[in-house]
């Protein structure tokens, strides 16, 4: 739970930076990424090949959808929580955008924000639990 928290809070970080700036530090995915690497049994090399993939097409499409400090983030939040999970959080996070666009007409959303709010919904049961 506590590198939950930890997550959470670097991802908090983060999201303030990308709102600011339509950018992010992505060193600061490091030391999660070196925990994950260490504690969590999800297959780390499966994980670095899609990531991989997933930032050649990307570059390819010049970040036209999606950034790539928002493919860091996704690719390090895989490996701290299950498949389900996963989908649910990137489920809440396009709806958050979807919500925050109709507000607002912006054609560049920062995603980052929106993807920690579905990890912190995802992580509301187990914190309530405790």
């Amino acid at each position: 739970m506590l590198l939950d928290f930890l997550l959470l809070m670097i991802m908090c970080l983060l999201s303030y930076q990308d709102f600011k700036e339509q950018s992010i530090n992505s060193l600061w995915l490091s030391f999660p990424l070196l925990i994950a690497a260490l504690f969590y049994r999800s297959s780390i090399w499966l994980t670095f090949s899609i990531y991989c993939l997933c930032l050649i097409i990307n570059t390819l499409n010049q970040e036209h959808f999606i950034g790539n400090g928002d493919l860091d983030i996704l690719a390090v939040l895989s490996l701290y929580v299950n498949f389900q999970q996963f989908w649910f959080i990137c489920t809440i996070a396009c709806a958050c955008q979807l919500t925050y666009h109709l507000f607002t007409h912006k054609q560049a959303l920062a995603f980052v924000p929106a993807i920690t709010i579905g990890y912190l919904i995802c992580l509301l049961p187990q914190i309530l639990a405790n």
